[in-house]
């Protein structure tokens, strides 16, 4: 049997895959002539599929369906060229009555801006337009009373076409553009009556021998591009009679021809937008005497393209595409580089299925990367990197922002303890020397500190403290702001030492979030037992990795208790510290009913 392309592939070294992407652009690029043609059918294929598969549950034959599409589709474009090409007669015949608003407009930008070069050259060339056509419209009488002494203008005419010269002269520049156009139905329609059998192709080229990732890969790049293909026609349809209709309003001349121009131009990411409102506006300039028209044309364009922006895209493409705004500005560049026009409205479909290539075929998984909108870093790696390179108030503003979408409790499993969690991994492989452990540790407790709310008014019941670095005292922290949020107050020591001003706390609650033994927690316990007597509460709160089990040591004693986990944690502390007056939270109850052991004095 033959094997698969992606398994001859097999893992990209760095050289190869600068090799592969060499010469798959230089593919692309001489390919060019035949590969246009193929993409815009293949999107044609894409867009008109479903239409085809309901026409065939009605019990249409395969051959039937497809021709009928292809065939209102054809009508459909023709109709379009045949209003735009009526619209922009009409508009040309018109233009030269706005000759006398437009020098007027010119002439009083230069009146407030004087000495402009561009304006200049504006007026030169309107004035320069008006004398070529005086001098077109007498040229015929000063041949016929040149008078004596003067010489005549001569003028060389050329043979009269005969109709088959004629019609090659107008012809000809048509014949490229209707071969591409019938190419491009040709392949659409193949396409579409030999899907099963292309889709079998492609999918072996996947990789037969994994037809789980293969299928998912095809059902992911057929349900992106058709939901955003039919969103985006929906939505460009809309802005395009929105627009029409506001040009109709406002009395911008030819709103059709706008309309359908801003309704097409939309395809095009980016510049076609741009392009859609520039036309309008600089007629608008040329037909008004005054300025109310263009500042309207260009009002009506923000309106709706913020409305479009900020309401319509989100609404409809939702993460139709999966691609960053990153990856479709380039994708814009690169397919305009290589294809020109065409590879404008080809930009953002091709993009979407190389991303789904790297998303489901690992050789090729740098494209999801490059392309993707999935993060490329995960929160927890993220926050950690911008500590590594020396960028706190990032870090900080990562937290930060983590507030505003998820719980603090899920924000410190999620991100900040598996962060400390990758500090610890890098200090035991000695991937951080002395200066460059103490800034990290001192970054994330900063970070963390960053992220405490005022201060509760009402004394504190409970002490957090580090078990033994800035990591741990960074768990404290995180613990004693969860146990705020429940309403009780707690006060900081530094490495089980003395806490910030005498106070009188019922609860010791000690965080170690690195890996330890039970003899260590053991040793940890006697050693703050013998500090706070032996009637306090003392909760030890586990942080480190889980897959790392600590063996809980014996003989503890009835007033020390070993958790894991902030819930844990929380739910131990809870049953001995009230609830402070004043600060909220919804443990008053549970606490009063359970013995409060004697408070201890810490100094």
């Amino acid at each position: 049997p033959l094997t698969p392309l992606t398994e001859k592939i097999g893992p990209l070294s760095s050289t190869g895959g600068i090799l592969l992407t060499v010469a798959a652009t230089a593919a692309l690029y001489f390919g060019r002539d035949i590969l246009i043609p193929f993409s815009l059918a293949l999107l044609i294929s894409f867009a008109t599929a479903p239409v085809v598969l309901q026409l065939r549950k009605l019990g249409l034959p395969r051959t039937v369906a497809v021709l009928l599409v292809i065939v209102a589709l054809s009508i459909t474009a023709t109709v379009f060229l045949v209003l735009v090409a009526s619209q922009a007669i009409d508009l040309a015949g018109n233009l030269p009555q706005y000759q006398s608003n437009l020098e007027a407009k010119i002439q009083s930008i230069k009146e407030v801006a004087p000495g402009g070069g561009l304006i200049d050259r504006l007026m030169a060339m309107v004035a320069r337009l008006s004398e070529e056509a005086t001098e077109r419209a007498t040229l015929a009488p000063m041949g016929a009373a040149g008078g004596q002494g003067k010489p005549l203008p001569v003028q060389l005419v050329p043979p009269a076409l005969t109709p088959l010269q004629l019609a090659w002269e107008v012809g000809a520049p048509l014949i490229e553009p209707f071969a591409i156009i019938g190419v491009v139905l040709v392949f659409s329609v193949f396409m579409l009556l030999e899907r099963e059998d292309l889709r079998n192709r492609l999918i072996w080229l996947l990789g037969a021998q994994d037809l789980t990732r293969a299928t998912a890969a095809m059902d992911d790049a057929a349900q992106r591009l058709s939901r955003f293909l039919l969103a985006q026609a929906v939505l460009n349809f809309g802005y395009g009679t929105a627009f029409g209709i506001g040009l109709w309003v406002i009395g911008v001349p030819n709103p059709v021809l706008w309309g359908l121009l801003a309704a097409v131009l939309r395809f095009i990411p980016l510049v076609g937008t741009i392009a859609a409102a520039t036309l309008p506006t600089i007629l608008a300039f040329a037909v008004d005497p005054g300025w109310l028209m263009p500042l309207e044309t260009i009002a009506l364009f923000v309106v709706l393209d913020l409305i479009t922006v900020n309401v319509g895209e989100p609404l409809l493409y939702g993460g139709s595409t999966g691609l960053s705004p990153f990856a479709v500005l380039f994708a814009t560049i690169f397919w305009l580089t290589l294809w020109g026009i065409p590879g404008l409205l080809l930009a953002v479909p091709l993009t979407v299925c190389l991303a789904v290539l790297g998303r489901h075929v690992p050789q090729f998984g740098f494209l999801d990367v490059m392309l993707g909108s999935t993060p490329a870093l995960a929160p927890e790696a993220h926050f950690y990197q911008r500590i590594l390179a020396g960028d706190p108030l990032e870090a900080s503003e990562l937290a930060e922002r983590g507030l505003q979408g998820q719980p603090r409790q899920a924000l410190f499993e999620g991100t900040i303890l598996p962060a400390i969690h990758m500090a610890q991994a890098d200090r035991q492989r000695g991937a951080l020397d002395g200066s460059q452990r103490a800034a990290v540790w001192g970054a994330i407790l900063a970070a963390v500190a960053d992220l405490d709310e005022d201060e509760p008014e009402a004394p504190p019941t409970v002490l957090c403290l580090g078990a033994r670095d800035e990591l741990d005292q960074a768990a404290a922290l995180m613990t004693g702001q969860l146990l705020a949020e429940q309403g009780i107050a707690c006060a900081y020591a530094e490495r089980g030492g003395a806490a910030p001003e005498a106070v009188t706390v019922p609860v010791v609650m000690v965080a170690h979030a690195g890996s330890v033994t039970g003899h260590q927690l053991g040793r940890l316990a006697r050693r703050l037992r013998r500090r706070i007597g032996p009637d306090a509460m003392l909760v030890v709160g586990l942080l480190g990795p889980r897959e790392q089990a600590e063996e809980m040591p014996d003989g503890l004693g009835a007033h020390t208790v070993v958790v894991r986990g902030f819930a844990a944690i929380l739910a131990a502390v809870a049953q001995w510290a009230p609830v402070s007056a004043g600060n909220g939270g919804d443990k008053g109850t549970e606490s009063e009913a359970m013995p409060e052991p004697p408070g201890i004095a810490v100094a």
